[in-house]
């Protein structure tokens, strides 16, 4: 038996060997034999990790005298992580920092309009349509809710193998996305008064459409261009997309003749990245400035338009100007799992660089 009385103290106290063979020393907070050798057994029962957690908690509830009020909001970022390292899951750094900032968007936006869901315990069906309906109303576009709610699913499915009284109601939440939703191509009058907008508001959303508008990439990989990537000399960025990361392919992207002003410019500045706020931000850009900022400067709105507008307008733009699907495509690394290999393309970037010219 391992427990024993300090001279200062009138409880129990026990002491046991964890998993990493360093030993433990606790209070059982009580002098009450018997409940001290139940709470005991208890910690015991959890490092073997033969009893959920609930059932631990439960347990210790009962011999304690304390009841439960169910995992706190602001916990459950923390009890997923607990959770990923005892299943030894592991996630890339990106992926869990925007699953932790929505856990706490979501947490904040519970705390101030939904009080009565203060648990995970408490989120149900109305709970997270009404949550749904929040980011629509916000303007987040269908992909992203889409991503954010799954994201929140999967960690509430966790939840609910390691918690009793979760349930994962998330997946009732289904957002249809469509290309349109997702970014309609600016008109040409458009680009120019979006463009002359983005000067205005600042944050170098100028910089970035004029990067979006001439080579097609998208946001999350904008925001994180290294200047290293970037060779004036050669008039090229060498750098490898999101969507091509998987692949372990890279692409080159032409900065043609509009662009080149802006890509010296931004390399004079000197730095490891283009744009230092957005790469600090990312992917929570609505703390540095959010797009639709410029677009309500512009007068641009209503229409279905987000900054991935960019992207579709380039590809309008490089249809107009004759350029062939197989060069658009690889030009925008819109990519499928079987044709990937396509899209590493630095033994055409003449023919590329001619193709985006003509685009402009």
């Amino acid at each position: 038996m391992s427990l024993y009385k300090q001279t200062e103290s009138q409880f129990w106290w026990f002491q046991i060997y964890g998993p990493d063979r360093k030993r433990i020393r606790k209070s059982t907070g009580t002098a009450d034999k018997d409940k001290a050798l139940a709470i005991e057994h208890t910690f015991k029962m959890a490092f073997a990790g033969t009893t959920t957690a609930d059932k631990l908690h439960s347990l210790l509830d009962t011999l304690c005298g304390t009841r439960s009020e169910g995992l706190a909001l602001n916990d459950v970022w923390l009890t997923y992580e607990r959770w990923l390292e005892a299943a030894n899951k592991k996630l890339n750094p990106m992926t869990l920092r925007i699953r932790r900032n929505e856990c706490k968007r979501f947490a904040k936006w519970a705390a101030e309009s939904y009080p009565a869901a203060n648990t995970a315990e408490k989120v149900n069906r109305a709970c997270v349509l009404a949550f749904a309906q929040y980011l629509a109303k916000e303007g987040m576009s269908g992909k992203t809710r889409k991503n954010f709610l799954a994201d929140l699913g999967t960690i509430w499915e966790c939840l609910r193998m390691e918690r009793d009284n979760v349930t994962n109601c998330w997946n009732l939440v289904q957002v249809d996305v469509s290309d349109s939703e997702r970014g309609k191509p600016f008109t040409r009058e458009q680009e120019a008064e979006i463009l002359k907008a983005a000067k205005t508001v600042g944050h170098d959303w100028y910089e970035a459409s004029m990067i979006a508008r001439h080579t097609g990439l998208r946001y999350s990989d904008i925001a994180r261009i290294k200047t290293a990537a970037v060779n004036i000399e050669k008039g090229e960025i060498r750098m490898r997309p999101i969507k091509t990361k998987r692949f372990g392919i890279d692409i080159t992207n032409p900065i043609n003749s509009a662009l080149m002003p802006v890509m010296e410019a931004l390399v004079k500045r000197g730095g490891e990245y283009l744009f230092p706020e957005h790469a600090a931000a990312y992917p929570r850009f609505d703390k540095v400035s959010p797009f639709r900022d410029v677009l309500e400067a512009a007068k641009v709105t209503g229409e279905g338009h987000t900054f991935h507008s960019w992207r579709h307008t380039f590809r309008t733009r490089l249809s107009e100007a004759g350029v062939s699907d197989d060069l658009a495509k690889r030009l925008g690394g819109w990519t499928e799992d079987a044709t990937a290999a396509r899209y590493d393309h630095a033994e055409r970037v003449e023919e590329l660089r001619a193709a985006v010219e003509k685009a402009k």
